[in-house]
C-alpha cells in the first residue's frame, strides 16, 4: 500500500516537472500572464499594447521589441537591452530604466514624467512629443519641461 502510494506520487511529481516547462516555454506568454520576464529573450517580440504597469523586465534581451502604446507604468527594466524598440506613444510614468541600453529607441509621444534614465545609453534616440516631468535623466539631472501640463 505505501508502496504503491510513493509511486503515484513519483508519477504525479515526474507529470509536473514535464509539463511545468511548457507552460512558460513561450517568455511572451510567461511576461504577459505573470508581468515578469527578468533576463528573457525577447528580441523582435510584439508587444503593443500591452498591459505591463509594474513588470520586471530587469536585464532582458528586448532588441527590437514593438511596445507602442503599451503600458509600462512602474516597470523595472533595470539594465535591459533595447537597442532598437519602440515604444511609439507607450505609458513608461515612473518606470526605471537604470542602466538600460536606449540605442536608436523611438520615444515619440511617450509619457516618461517620473521614468529613471541614470547611467542609461540614450544614443540616437527619437524623444519628439515626449512627456518629461520629474525624469531622472543620464546624468541624474531632473527634466521638468512639461510639469505643468498636465496637473503634474
Amino acid at each position: 500500500m505505501l508502496r504503491n502510494y510513493l509511486l503515484s506520487g513519483a508519477i504525479a511529481l515526474s507529470s509536473y516537472i514535464a509539463i511545468a516547462p511548457a507552460a512558460i516555454a513561450n517568455p511572451i506568454d510567461q511576461l504577459l500572464e505573470t508581468r515578469a520576464c527578468p533576463e528573457c529573450e525577447l528580441s523582435n517580440a510584439n508587444l503593443v499594447e500591452a498591459k505591463l504597469s509594474g513588470a520586471n523586465l530587469s536585464l532582458a534581451n528586448m532588441r527590437g521589441a514593438d511596445l507602442q502604446k503599451a503600458n509600462l507604468v512602474g516597470a523595472n527594466l533595470i539594465g535591459t537591452y533595447l537597442k532598437d524598440a519602440n515604444f511609439q506613444g507607450a505609458n513608461l510614468r515612473w518606470a526605471n530604466l537604470t542602466n538600460a541600453d536606449l540605442e536608436n529607441v523611438d520615444f515619440r509621444g511617450a509619457d516618461l514624467r517620473g521614468a529613471k534614465f541614470n547611467a542609461a545609453l540614450l544614443k540616437d534616440v527619437n524623444l519628439q512629443k515626449s512627456l518629461f516631468c520629474r525624469t531622472i535623466m543620464t546624468d541624474g539631472k531632473l527634466n521638468n519641461r512639461d510639469c505643468g501640463l498636465s496637473g503634474d
